[in-house]
């Protein structure tokens, strides 16, 4: 689980491949992303943008980007070969995602 940079949001992953996002004021789910087809084994904000985006590792071999604008996986990455990633996290600007 993470928290997004102003602490409204809180994304979580699953062991059924699902990453939810909860709004941390009302402890709400409001959207449930099934991309992934094994665990998420890491979840992460960006840090900028107010957490609008997130990025997810998972035991299915990506790691997926989500926009939180526009509720949308917009960006699957994959390992030259197959690998089951446990972990993932970005530079200070957001821009380089390390797994």
């Amino acid at each position: 689980m993470a928290y997004s940079p102003n602490g409204k949001l809180l994304v979580t992953g699953g062991e059924d491949g699902k990453v939810k996002v909860w709004n941390t004021q009302s402890g709400f789910c409001f959207v449930t992303f099934t991309e992934h087809t094994a665990a998420v084994s890491a979840v992460t904000f960006a840090p900028k943008g107010n957490g609008s985006v997130v990025f997810t590792a998972a035991l299915d071999g990506t790691v997926r980007a989500y926009d939180l604008i526009r509720y949308r996986n917009f960006r699957t990455m994959t390992a030259p070969n197959m690998a089951q990633f446990s972990s993932v996290t970005t530079d200070p600007a957001g821009e380089i995602v390390c797994m």
